[in-house]
């Protein structure tokens, strides 16, 4: 399993191995929120950070394959689809947005704006064409991951939402 922190670095654990910290991920400039292993490929996995990038990293290496830039403020939340045929991660960021990224071309294909706060969950659903998202604006929004629109707005008065988790 992977974990991330204010330390810069995500670091790689061997359950196997007595939980030892088998490998660190050095390339992140701020704080690293979250990592998620691509469902498609469990090789590789992404993190977000609050120096503005997602990064793309392979298992075999502690250096970063590539960057997402795009987002203009820190990048709390990353999410792989985890089914289907497009290559594709969602980042969640306190500029407000959702960035739908294909990681194939590096190319950002469509920006989700609707949220009034930050951004600190995203997840695709792993059988419907949504993804949901959660701010700190106190509401949970689902969007259609084909159309990019934004579906539903929840506000049960929660204050902030932090996490989502989904079940096939």
């Amino acid at each position: 399993f992977l974990t991330t922190s204010d330390d810069l670095q995500i670091k790689l654990w061997d359950w196997s191995k007595g939980f030892a910290n088998t490998k660190c991920f050095d390339g992140h400039a701020h704080y690293v929120m979250m990592a998620r292993f691509n469902p498609k490929d469990p090789n590789y996995f992404a993190s977000a950070s609050l120096d503005k990038t997602v990064k793309v990293w392979c298992l075999s290496s502690s250096d970063p394959n590539f960057s997402l830039d795009g987002h203009t403020q820190g990048i709390n939340c990353v999410a792989y689809m985890p089914s289907g045929d497009r290559p594709f991660l969602a980042s969640g960021s306190d500029d407000l947005t959702i960035k739908i990224w294909d990681y194939q071309t590096k190319a950002c294909v469509h920006t989700l704006e609707g949220h009034e706060k930050n951004i600190s969950a995203v997840e695709f659903h792993p059988t419907l064409p949504l993804i949901i998202s959660g701010s700190e604006d106190s509401t949970i929004r689902m969007w259609h991951s084909v159309t990019y629109r934004c579906e539903t707005t929840l506000n049960y008065g929660m204050e902030r939402a932090w996490s989502i988790g989904t079940r096939k």
